[in-house]
């Protein structure tokens, strides 16, 4: 099987002068680095692409970062579990609001208190009930 430019494992670590170096396997002698983790991927992105042959925009990145601490690395994931999560249930309550609202609004309650009634903005409520 070869090997795609969108399949190259890529770590990104934070160097302790605050700058993101990364480390493309496949090609070690190339090590981008920028203060931006999305200027760096850019940088990354570009340089597979030329090794490949292939244009930038084609490049889907494997990539691992790190802060050079695996504590403090655990911490982030676990926050960004959390976050995830929440952005779950966030869609979860608003399916749930989504027919609510509908009901409100057509027994003639106005956006705004069906807004206060399920913890959304009026302009949520009023978004949720344009297919109704």
């Amino acid at each position: 099987m070869t090997r795609t430019p969108s399949s190259i494992p890529v770590r990104a670590t934070l160097t302790t002068g605050g700058l993101w170096e990364a480390e493309i396997v496949e090609l070690p002698e190339v090590r981008p680095a920028h203060r931006s983790l999305s200027q760096l991927q850019a940088r990354v992105r570009a340089a597979i692409a030329k090794a490949h042959g292939t244009d930038s925009g084609d490049v889907e990145l494997d990539l691992t970062i790190s802060t050079g601490s695996a504590e403090f690395d655990a911490e982030i994931t676990a926050a960004r579990e959390l976050r995830a999560k929440a952005a779950e249930l966030e869609e979860q309550a608003r399916a749930a609001a989504v027919p609510l609202a509908q009901r409100l609004v057509r027994s003639g309650v106005s956006t705004r208190d069906a807004g206060l009634l399920l913890g959304y903005s009026g302009a949520s409520v009023s978004g949720m009930t344009k297919s109704s």
